[in-house]
């Protein structure tokens, strides 16, 4: 669905309908009063300072709020606004998170799917399939006598699927076709990809928002980055014949500016390595079991160390070995026994008292659960775990057999955590402690995505192709 040049029309706001217009440059809804009296009402001195006493003390998030109306097109549109808003002499002015503009043939309690485009769709699933190439010389086999593309016919893979609500699954697909410009001389012919997303049964806007923000964090994650092209979702309905029926569009609030790094095509983990296991590697994100922070926010910034970044990279180490091999993996079967039996002689204490004392025993409950192997001994088991992957990686970077090179970068990665996480002043960072983190975040992507069951060889390309390691294998 095409959005208006110009987004006008009435929302309800404070059980009255007031004129709007929507700024799309810096996401922001300006109302304008309807009547002369609500103006006047408006714009009392009382009215423009009350947005300005905010009691700190209540420790709360700004609150959002969602505000319906009619466009000028006599469509609907649904904004999602900060509940703080500017009042100039009674005309407010909202900040803007999303807002979903749609006809009145869809029902935003009855929705079936909706598609994403963009860059980084395109270098996950490389359109160029969708189109045929065909040269000829001429007998000197060296000079171009013709030339010409044919379009093929859309090509669909599947993506798998995943749990998005209560009984309701999420059909995943990425599509490529080709398109005709008539009238042109500049591109008259190109294709493009699209990633779909159908829902086992009709769903709201709530959880069509939550299956659009699950597809924009696997991208993320997949290209290492947060500044994605991915900036909407046409949604559509399902007709008699189970035809997509394209009538509302989700618009959400860019976050940064696109990337125009010319690496971006390859640095991406693309389809062809994840097939369907896409729905499974997005169930782990939903689940909280993959953290984001770690992220750069560019390609440019994936080149530089600044502490911060180093202390999520480390962390989210921490956080996905726990999910992956979990906290007692290397314990013995005694270890386990003995652990379990303290922290149910602690609970029983906890359930049979009350106050300061129920709260230590507590404390002293997630103490005794938290304790695991040392950072250093966690490492080493996980590059040891995925040797066959990572040799290749490390060889590049050290010198030596590999039992000796994780045996040493895991205890200068120990040092460094535990120097970070005790304020140590003298931690000082060499050049060999940048290789070792670059070989922690690929040992992220190694673990999760043989827990995915890739294979080897795909996800040494995964990698290779994420970190721009160039190497042949």
């Amino acid at each position: 669905m095409k959005k208006p040049e110009r987004l006008i029309g009435f929302v309800e706001y404070k059980g009255t309908n007031y004129p709007f217009e929507f700024d799309e440059d810096t996401f922001s809804l300006r109302l304008f009063p309807p009547t002369e009296e609500i103006w006047n009402q408006d714009s009392t001195i009382s009215n423009i300072f009350s947005g300005l006493n905010t009691d700190l003390r209540k420790h709360e998030w700004i609150g959002t709020q969602r505000l319906q109306g009619v466009t000028s097109e006599r469509n609907n549109i649904i904004f999602e606004v900060l509940e703080h808003k500017g009042n100039q002499n009674g005309f407010y002015t909202f900040s803007v998170n999303w807002y979903f503009y749609y006809s009145a043939k869809l029902d935003p309690n009855r929705i079936d799917g909706f598609k994403i485009a963009g860059e980084e769709v395109n270098y996950f699933f490389p359109p160029q399939k969708a189109l045929e190439p065909e040269i000829e010389f001429n007998e000197d086999k060296q000079t171009l006598r013709k030339m010409s593309v044919t379009a093929k016919d859309q090509i669909t893979e599947s993506c798998g699927k995943y749990r998005v609500a209560k009984n309701t699954d999420a059909n995943m697909t990425v599509e490529s076709y080709a398109a005709m410009h008539f009238f042109t001389h500049i591109n008259p012919i190109d294709a493009t990809s699209i990633f779909v997303t159908t829902f086992s049964k009709s769903v709201n806007l709530n959880s069509l928002i939550t299956a659009y923000r699950n597809l924009l964090l696997f991208f993320m994650y997949i290209s290492y980055r947060t500044n994605m092209a991915i900036r909407s979702a046409d949604v559509f309905s399902l007709n008699d014949q189970q035809e997509r029926d394209y009538q509302g569009l989700l618009v959400f609030k860019p976050r940064s500016e696109v990337e125009t790094h010319k690496s971006a095509p390859d640095k991406i983990i693309k389809f062809s390595l994840l097939k369907s296991k896409t729905g499974a590697l997005i169930t782990s994100m939903k689940n909280g079991e993959i953290g984001f922070q770690h992220l750069c926010d560019s390609i440019e910034d994936a080149h530089h160390y600044p502490t911060s970044r180093i202390i999520m990279i480390l962390g989210e180490f921490e956080r996905e070995f726990r999910n992956i091999y979990g906290k007692d993996c290397d314990r013995s079967a005694d270890y386990i026994l003995v652990k379990n039996d303290i922290l149910a002689l602690i609970e029983n204490y906890r359930n049979s008292t009350s106050g300061k004392r129920r709260k230590y025993a507590g404390q002293l409950w997630k103490y005794v659960d938290n304790r695991d192997s040392s950072f250093e001994t966690n490492l080493k088991k996980a590059l040891k775990d995925c040797e066959e992957i990572l040799k290749p990686f490390t060889k590049k970077r050290y010198a030596g057999e590999y039992e000796e090179i994780i045996s040493n970068l895991s205890s200068r990665m120990g040092e460094v955590r535990n120097g970070i996480a005790h304020s140590r002043l003298d931690l000082h960072f060499d050049a060999v402690h940048l290789c070792d983190i670059k070989i922690v975040e690929e040992l992220l992507y190694a673990m999760r995505l043989k827990k995915l069951r890739l294979k080897t060889p795909e996800i040494q390309k995964a990698i290779n192709n994420l970190f721009i390691e160039h190497i042949s294998l």
